[in-house]
């Protein structure tokens, strides 16, 4: 069986992910779905069954743009990764998880978005055609075990470490396995040599037009992770999606939501109170 050896460089872009066995066929992809200064324990959980058992790279995604690009370089530039198991629950607005399995099943337009994509901006601006087609060429598949957004079930498959753990072993094995429903097993390094790109053009790039109220509500969505998301309706709105976009229009404001006045969340009210300055 084909394995090779990354090249020096190896991972070329850095972010919130352990670096496990470079032999390993399978990368672990956990979204975050929440701010990167405060990752829940959950999903540090993830991360580490997917490196401790072996795995490639295990680590967080968070956007459907960026980081979704920085996964595609740090897989194209280590050929033994076939797989991606993709875990966690997805994250509203961004839809990262979405965003990568569209990538997968439909590929990019002529403007690099994400044919498919329902993200607020699915757009892989910063990296060569060349290598998103190699990305889609290199994985074989994704193994979707995400979970729906604002999901907490531990025993659900993408928040399940052991469950996790038992996609990421099935990845690597000599003969075809069966998980769940995908029939798994090491089919060896992609055949072509390693690219090693790294994202140099972050702040050249052209920014894509934004449709009338796609900002606004890219902010509502923003505060809604902060929000309890309760959905109790004592601010006088049907859900806290309603009540966060409202606080970004200024027909209402933080004090009409009564846990946010709770000591427990007042590190997220003053985040809030941050955005809204």
């Amino acid at each position: 069986m084909l394995q090779v050896k990354p090249p020096d460089g190896y991972p070329p872009e850095a972010g919130r992910y352990v670096r496990g066995n470079d032999y390993s066929p399978v990368a672990v992809c956990v979204i975050l779905d929440t701010f990167d200064y405060a990752i829940p324990a959950d999903l540090n959980e993830l991360v580490m069954s997917g490196a401790d058992i072996g795995a490639a790279l295990s680590g967080m995604l968070q956007t459907e743009n960026l980081g979704l690009e920085k996964i595609i370089c740090n897989t194209v530039a280590n050929p033994n990764i076939r797989y991606i198991v993709l875990c966690g629950r997805e994250s509203t607005g961004h839809l990262p998880g979405a965003a990568l399995l569209a990538l997968k099943q439909n590929g990019i337009d002529e403007a690099k978005r994400i044919i498919g994509s329902q993200a607020l901006t699915p757009y892989l601006s910063n990296i060569p055609v060349e290598l998103i087609d190699r990305f889609n060429r290199q994985i074989v598949n994704i193994v979707n075990l995400l979970s729906k957004p604002g999901a907490t079930d531990t025993t659900l498959p993408g928040l399940n470490p052991k469950v996790v753990e038992e996609a990421v072993r099935s990845c690597y094995q000599e003969n075809p396995v069966n998980f769940m429903d995908y029939t798994l097993h090491d089919v060896g390094a992609y055949p072509e040599p390693a690219i090693v790109h790294k994202i140099v053009a972050k702040l050249n790039q052209p920014q894509q037009a934004v449709e009338p109220g796609k900002s606004r509500m890219g902010l509502g969505l923003v505060l809604h992770k902060l929000l309890p998301q309760t959905d109790c309706r004592e601010c006088g709105k049907k859900t806290c999606l309603a009540f966060a976009i409202d606080l970004v229009k200024g027909k209402s404001r933080l004090e009409a939501c009564p846990y946010l006045e709770k000591p427990e969340y007042s590190e997220s009210r003053n985040a809030l109170a941050k955005l809204l300055d």
